[in-house]
């Protein structure tokens, strides 16, 4: 790969980086963003406490905290495992999914609001990248 290339990649991964945690930490979510994850998580699919745990890449208590924080707010429900009672699996409600709603909707203004200072020619910039950024990262 060309140094060219390469420190191209760096300013992407760099960028995409801080954008990520902008969006992630300063938009004024009602949930931390463990949380939204979960429920991101779960909207896909139902899991079990342990591969939820794994799929977030933390801890059983820590995964366990965040599941408690979640039910005491009326977003996950746990269903008993038919073939195995010990084992349960947990599934986003209508609450939780309201919740992912409004946490797109926040990061959404958040970032609208920024990109509302560019001029035209950069929004059009910027479009065209998100685009290509997609492409990149599907491929």
């Amino acid at each position: 790969m060309s140094e060219t290339l390469i420190r191209l990649a760096n300013e992407i991964r760099l960028a995409c980086q801080l954008v990520s945690h902008k969006v992630r930490f300063e938009s004024g979510s009602s949930l931390p963003p463990q949380q939204l994850s979960i429920l991101f998580r779960l909207r896909k699919e139902s899991l079990s406490p342990s591969a939820l745990a794994e799929a977030e890449g933390v801890t059983a208590p820590s995964i366990t905290k965040a599941i408690a924080l979640l039910e005491k707010r009326g977003c996950v429900e746990r269903a008993d495992d038919p073939d195995d009672g010990r084992r349960c699996f947990l599934s986003i409600t209508e609450d939780g999914l309201h919740e992912l709603e409004d946490a797109a909707s926040v990061r959404d203004s958040f970032m609208e609001q920024r990109i509302r200072a560019l001029d035209p020619a950069e929004r059009q910039v910027l479009s065209k990248a998100a685009k290509i950024l997609r492409r990149v990262v599907s491929e």
